[in-house]
């Protein structure tokens, strides 16, 4: 059996690759979205390029606070229930604010620059995954011990 060393770094490593890889996933997305807009030059698709990098950020934040919110209904104790709970649902309402407020802003200006939407805010992105990321650890250390395979046996 390994020792807790190994074990606790190979977890602490799946963390981080798993923070990581939030950032590349959405920078993939957003290439192939570029990729597409370039390859078929045209107004109408420069208009759904648009709105699909617009909404894409508040999209994806408010469907992992709706999951994680259903989730959130088995947890054992009432208190970091209650809080989680709380918290899921001001992100899904500042994710419901922001993407109205962008979609006003790209109606309205058109920008072509990120800097003009709050989506891209450097605030508003950590703030999400950093708090999810809190919420799950709180999570994790509040819940009871899971019964190993071979004990499920006995």
């Amino acid at each position: 059996m390994e020792d807790r060393f190994v074990k606790y770094s190979k977890l602490y490593a799946l963390i981080f690759l798993l923070f990581l890889s939030v950032p590349v996933m959405l920078a993939i997305v957003i290439a192939v979205f570029y990729g597409f807009s370039k390859l078929v030059s045209s107004s109408v698709v420069d208009i759904i390029f648009g709105l699909g990098v617009v909404t894409l950020a508040p999209a994806l934040f408010s469907t992992v606070y709706v999951i994680f919110f259903k989730r959130t209904g088995m947890h054992p104790i009432a208190a970091v229930r209650i809080v989680s709970k709380i918290i899921f649902v001001t992100g899904i309402m500042i994710s419901v604010v922001v993407l109205v407020t962008d979609m006003i802003a790209f109606f309205s200006k058109f920008n072509t620059n990120i800097e003009g939407y709050r989506c891209f805010n450097l605030a508003y992105l950590a703030g999400n995954v950093a708090i999810l990321f809190l919420i799950a650890i709180i999570q994790a250390f509040t819940t009871g011990k899971e019964v190993d395979w071979m004990e499920r046996g006995q």
